[in-house]
């Protein structure tokens, strides 16, 4: 494995399929052995002692990579091999730290084989699978969370069957339901690196960009999470990817690959089927192109392409809503707490929820998110509360730990806007692809309406949540490897001039202040008890 990833990447034989390979299979072994600790003594040592445990192999990995500096054995690849990895034992860390309960959305609960008991909740969607063995034959908006497309919980429930198999008890198998949503987030990091490898970010770039989304504490926390969040993150991030690779190699398996992704998306979470928007104007601008060819065998040829992949996307994507109207005469949507839950917001003005917020609306003496609305109502608010800290308010917190929530949150706030203006002016930039503009701001324009409209549509807090729109953190990648590139990368005969300097030290300020910003949330997570 040391040997492929030490390889020249500018090779002719490329080496990056089999880094590829080497870092799948570490995420792979990396995943098992967690499943194994998690049926350990280990699971149930202390706080203090798990703590103790992963800072010796933080040391352990801090010391392998200065042996590798000092050895001048890094190159890009074995740099991107240890930053994933990095976040790989991140993310397996944080599974071992926390419960089957700990820290979920809609999780609900589990009462084992032996009752018949039909319970709500993502678990217990996936337990009604596992003691029936099909789909929930009940109306899925009667239960709270059976609502959502099947994929995730039909895959838990195949998870459950392998557990049970090998002679996992039943408590252990359950409680191994985080093992998936962490191979997912694991993988979601070796996906933003092949986005960031077809934009020809490089270096510096690429390691900015891959380590913001190792770091982030979003997915850190959903690769715990037992419900379809970090699935439909991946099978996002995938079309992404797939969507860029087309743009610049336009085939009919490019094709087939974006319908199977979008599809799989859409029977994870109906909301991942909004990239196909942005997807829809890149096949109509290259349909175009084909008219204008008057090339009528081409023109044939790209109308059967677009029938293959509708014939895929759609029977897939949506075969859910078509069983919901069809068996139970339900349409899409998610049911509400009512107007008397304490998270309803309709009471406040749109400006309130959905404006620029007072100062006073932040609070940053506390950045937590509180859940009621009249302590917090306003949806950018929330957002970033729950990006650093999902919806934690913790009554007892150490001073120390405190005010570096408060320093964290400040830079949230600070790199959140100003990563957004990055990315509007990189992809902009007259050296950006225009396909890969159109189709990457649009993306994440209509991924911002569409969060703001959900916020209307369903008026609760909760709505607010920044698991919603966490697929922005490849945006963010994406404008910070592109910034670099494009920023700090000068060739001797490129001019200087005032706005260069701006630019240049506005990306060494953003890059900088990332960086702290990622060091205090690690810091918060392993020092601080909840985790």
């Amino acid at each position: 494995m040391t040997k492929l990833l030490f390889q020249d990447t500018n090779a002719p034989n490329n080496p990056m399929k089999k880094t590829t390979f080497c870092i799948v299979l570490a995420i792979l072994l990396s995943c098992l052995f967690t499943a194994a600790a998690q049926g350990s003594s280990f699971f149930f040592s202390s706080h203090g002692t798990k703590v103790l445990v992963l800072v010796f192999l933080a040391m352990l990995y801090a010391g392998v990579f200065l042996y590798l500096k000092l050895a001048h054995k890094l190159n890009e690849n074995m740099i991107v091999f240890l930053l994933i990895f990095l976040g790989v034992l991140l993310r397996c860390g944080y599974v071992l730290l926390s419960g089957l309960y700990d820290r979920q959305h809609d999780a609900g609960a589990y009462t084992g084989m032996g009752t018949d008991f039909v319970n709500p909740g993502h678990i217990g969607y996936i337990e009604y699978i596992y003691k029936f063995h099909k789909l929930p034959d009940i109306n899925p908006y009667e239960l709270f969370a059976y609502y959502h497309p099947p994929l995730h919980h039909i895959i838990s429930f195949f998870w459950l069957q392998i557990n049970i198999f090998f002679g996992v008890t039943e408590e252990l198998a359950f409680e191994n339901l985080q093992i998936l949503p962490l191979l997912y987030s694991c993988l979601c990091m070796v996906v933003v690196w092949k986005i960031l490898k077809v934009l020809e970010i490089r270096e510096t770039g690429l390691y900015i960009g891959l380590g913001f989304m190792v770091l982030h504490p979003a997915t850190i926390i959903m690769a715990g999470s037992v419900n379809n969040d970090m699935l439909t993150i991946l099978f996002m991030s995938l079309t992404i990817l797939y969507a860029l690779m087309w743009i610049r190699d336009k085939n009919l398996k490019g094709l087939v690959k974006l319908s199977l992704v979008i599809g799989l998306g859409m029977i994870t979470k109906l909301n991942s089927a909004v990239l196909a928007i942005p997807l829809a104007i890149i096949f109509l601008m290259h349909f175009i192109t084909i008219i204008r060819q008057k090339d009528k065998g081409l023109f044939l040829k790209w109308i059967k392409n677009y029938c293959i992949f509708g014939a895929i996307v759609i029977p897939i994507g949506l075969s859910w809503i078509t069983r919901n109207l069809i068996r139970f005469g339900e349409k899409p949507g998610v049911p509400v707490p009512g107007e008397t839950s304490p998270m309803y917001t309709v009471p406040y003005s749109l400006w309130d929820r959905l404006g620029i917020p007072a100062l006073a609306d932040w609070h940053f003496d506390f950045p937590f998110h509180p859940i009621s609305a009249s302590a917090c109502n306003n949806t950018w608010v929330i957002m970033f509360h729950t990006s650093m800290f999902t919806e934690e308010y913790p009554a007892n917190l150490p001073d120390i730990l405190l005010s570096m929530c408060q320093i964290t949150f400040i830079l949230g706030v600070f790199l959140g806007i100003t990563t957004a203006i990055l990315l509007v002016f990189v992809l902009l930039n007259k050296r950006t692809r225009r396909e890969d503009t159109i189709f990457l701001l649009t993306g994440y324009v209509i991924m911002l309406i569409s969060f703001a409209a959900f916020v209307i549509i369903y008026p609760y807090t909760c709505s607010s949540d920044f698991r919603y729109v966490a697929i922005c953190l490849v945006y963010t990648s994406i404008a910070l490897g592109l910034g670099n590139k494009y920023y700090l990368s000068f060739s001797p005969l490129q001019e200087t001039n005032h706005f260069t300097k701006i630019k240049t030290a506005g990306m060494h300020l953003i890059n900088t202040c990332m960086i702290l910003m990622l060091t205090c949330i690690t810091l918060i997570y392993l020092f601080w008890e909840r985790w």
